[in-house]
């Protein structure tokens, strides 16, 4: 008896109906009828239907089971959560406050941590909070302090005392790695999982879902310590812009806390000397899909240059990064390691945000080798060219949407370090600029060779555009 064939792609409509129209003689010869009008047709096209309706869910269901192909973000969440990836929730902007005396003080002044500064916006504004303590020395004018993105919330709880209690947060906006746990003036940490807590850790989980719900998640008293029934759990987090937290140098001009020496307000002025920077909406399932494989393979720890870009590009607010580094092995041989670190939308990294970065490189890296962070270079490419409208095309429109094109073309987000710029590739994206019939490229006028640790932006601009005709 032959092995039967069964054609596993044939689940359309079109397909179903014409094998059980094929298989009907088969089974009866009385039904000869085959014309659409048939009523026997009718039901059987309804059945077809219904057949294509179910095998879509059906392969929908099989995709949504593999990170390649699963589409929806619930699904990509879950399915990262099984190699203990993550996604990040919207990432907080950081940058340096400059405060600033009118005058010098007789005596040393504390800013002390979490104080709030504030920049106006078009659209609203944004909130800043220090993340360490600022001392101005007496005879001092000034001083620099590091911070963040965000409006402090607080949310308090009760604790039932029972085992794997969850706690759903009210925001939608959580910044990535902001939330704290206060229970009984203790304060508990965050961890990615249970597994390695001893009976009396203080430790709890955040879990964040498709819609952008957080939960505190705490555990079953085994691994991790039970809130005692009836406590206190006072939850603080940061609700944060994200990308719009990215902000211009000198954008930040009131400050909110007040500042007290012995008891009398002092004045201050403040200010960012600096861009904000590394602000990002929540993580793509895109990105994702790119990420977590790329961090299984380090099993989250530095070993090879691949290890620390992979490890530094699932940093929350890292958009790039290269290892630049005399060892062309991938292996480390020497014991220092130069990385190259771009933030989520450009610009440089904030102090802050090396700070950080380099603090989780170093709880992962192999303990005798040394790790420098530097900030890119952004390497202008000046554009010179000539175009020719088609007759009867607007001028200034096809300056502006060539204008459009070069900005697009120089994107952040396609710009990779050490990436060339080819002229060929520009001068066929101006050409098929709609309503250019051709063009005179006078710069660049061959290759942009980009260096490592280096990446290639828009320049000046010079485009003379006039009608062939």
């Amino acid at each position: 008896m032959g092995r039967a064939s069964i054609a596993y792609s044939n689940k359309d409509y079109n397909s179903i109906r014409r094998e059980l129209l094929a298989k009907t003689p088969l089974l009866t010869d009385r039904w000869t009828d085959f014309n659409h009008s048939d009523l026997g047709v009718v039901l059987l096209e309804l059945f077809c239907g219904i057949g294509d309706m179910l095998a879509y869910y059906l392969d929908v269901q099989a995709a949504e089971a593999f990170l390649p192909t699963a589409r929806q973000r619930q699904n990509v969440i879950d399915l990262c959560k099984l190699i203990g990836y993550r996604l990040d929730t919207p990432v907080a902007a950081s940058l340096t406050i400059r405060f600033s005396l009118n005058a010098p003080l007789g005596t040393d002044l504390i800013i002390t941590a979490g104080t709030v500064c504030r920049a106006l916006l078009d659209d609203g504004q944004a909130d800043f909070e220090t993340v360490e303590d600022g001392l101005i020395p007496r005879g001092v004018l000034t001083v620099s302090v590091l911070a963040h993105q965000g409006v402090r919330r607080t949310e308090t709880f009760a604790a039932t005392g029972q085992t794997f209690q969850r706690l759903q947060l009210t925001c939608d906006a959580i910044a990535q790695g902001s939330i704290t746990v206060a229970i009984a003036q203790e304060t508990w940490v965050e961890v990615g999982h249970f597994q390695d807590s001893a009976s009396d850790s203080l430790h709890f989980m955040a879990d964040t879902d498709a819609l952008d719900i957080t939960t505190v998640i705490f555990s079953d008293g085994r691994n991790g310590v039970v809130p005692p029934s009836g406590t206190e759990i006072t939850v603080s987090y940061l609700e944060t812009l994200g990308e719009r937290g990215n902000l211009a140098p000198g954008r930040i001009t009131h400050l909110l806390t007040p500042v007290y020496s012995e008891g009398v307000q002092i004045p201050l002025s403040v200010t960012n000397p600096g861009p904000a920077t590394g602000g990002t909406s929540r993580e793509t399932i895109e990105h994702a899909r790119r990420q977590a494989p790329a961090e299984l393979r380090t099993l989250w720890k530095a070993v090879t240059l691949e290890d620390y870009k992979a490890l530094a590009e699932s940093f929350p607010g890292v958009a790039k990064a290269q290892v630049v580094d005399t060892n062309d092995c991938q292996n480390i041989r020497y014991y220092q390691v130069n990385m190259v670190v771009a933030p989520d939308g450009g610009g440089p990294p904030s102090a802050l945000l090396k700070q950080d970065l380099l603090a989780f490189l170093e709880s992962r890296k192999v303990i005798t080798v040394e790790i420098n962070l530097f900030d890119p270079v952004y390497r202008p490419v000046n554009i010179d060219a000539e175009i020719f409208a088609y007759a009867g095309e607007d001028l200034d429109v096809v300056r502006s949407r060539a204008e459009n094109m070069l900005e697009d073309f120089f994107a952040f987000d396609r710009m990779n370090f050490g990436a060339a710029v080819h002229w060929s590739d520009l001068v066929a994206a101006l050409d098929a600029v709609r309503g250019v019939s051709h063009l005179r490229m006078y710069a660049p006028q061959q290759d942009i060779d980009i260096r490592p640790g280096e990446i290639a932006a828009l320049g000046q601009v010079n485009l003379d555009v006039r009608s062939a005709s």
